[in-house]
C-alpha cells in the first residue's frame, strides 16, 4: 500500500509539471504572438494618418484608427447633480447659528426626512426630545438647517456609524450623548491618523 501511494504520487506530480511546463510554453508562445501584434490607436486625418502606418508596419506594430469627431463629445452623458437632502446612507453634522454647537449623526434614509423628523421633534415633551430639540428649547437657539454638512457617504452599517464616532469625536464642543460613542475605545492610540474624507 505505501509503495503503491509513493508510486501512485510520482506519476501525479509528473503530470503535474508536465501539464505546467504546457501552460509555460503555450504562455510563452501567447507572448511571442503579443510582440508581433501590438497596438496603438490614432485620430484618423486623411493623408496623414497613412503615413504613420508604413512606420508602424516596418516596427511590427498594428495601426487602428478613430474619428476626431465621437458621439460623446457632442451628447453629455452625465447624470445630474444630487440634492443633498436625497442623500442617503451618510454621516452628517448639523451646526448652531446662535453658538458653536455641533451635533453629528448618521442615517441610512435620505437626509431629507432625517431633518423632517428633527424638526417635528421640538414639539415634543422633555424626556423624549432629541438632543438637537433640546439644545433649541433649552437654549433658544436655531439650527442651520440649510447647510447641513455630508461628513461621509457609506454604504456599510457598521462603517458608517465608526465613520460616526470618529467625527463624534472630532467636534470641539458637541452635542451628542456619550452613549453615541460607548462602542469607540476611549484610548485609541491610531485616532491621530485617522483621516475621514468629508464630501
Amino acid at each position: 500500500m505505501i509503495f503503491s501511494t509513493i508510486n501512485y504520487r510520482i506519476k501525479t506530480l509528473s503530470k503535474r509539471k508536465n501539464l505546467y511546463n504546457n501552460k509555460k510554453n503555450v504562455n510563452k508562445e501567447i507572448e511571442d504572438s503579443n510582440l508581433i501584434k501590438k497596438y496603438f490607436t490614432i485620430p484618423y486625418i486623411q493623408n496623414i494618418s497613412e503615413k504613420f502606418k508604413r512606420i508602424a508596419d516596418k516596427n511590427n506594430y498594428k495601426v487602428a484608427y478613430r474619428p476626431i469627431n465621437i458621439l460623446t463629445s457632442v451628447i453629455k452623458l452625465g447624470k445630474d447633480k444630487l440634492e443633498k437632502t436625497e442623500s442617503s446612507q451618510v454621516v452628517y453634522k448639523i451646526n448652531c447659528t446662535n453658538c458653536d454647537s455641533t451635533y453629528v449623526g448618521q442615517t441610512k434614509r435620505k437626509l431629507g426626512t432625517r431633518i423632517k423628523e428633527y424638526k417635528v421633534d421640538i414639539k415634543k415633551t422633555k424626556d423624549t426630545r432629541s438632543v438637537v430639540s433640546d439644545h433649541q428649547v433649552k437654549l433658544g437657539h436655531n439650527l442651520d438647517w440649510e447647510n447641513i454638512q455630508i461628513l461621509n457617504a457609506e454604504l456599510f452599517f457598521h462603517k458608517r456609524l465608526t465613520s460616526e464616532m470618529i467625527c463624534i469625536k472630532r467636534q470641539i464642543n458637541g452635542m451628542n450623548k456619550q452613549t453615541d460613542t460607548e462602542k469607540f475605545p476611549e484610548y485609541f492610540p491610531y485616532f491621530p491618523l485617522l483621516n475621514i474624507s468629508y464630501i
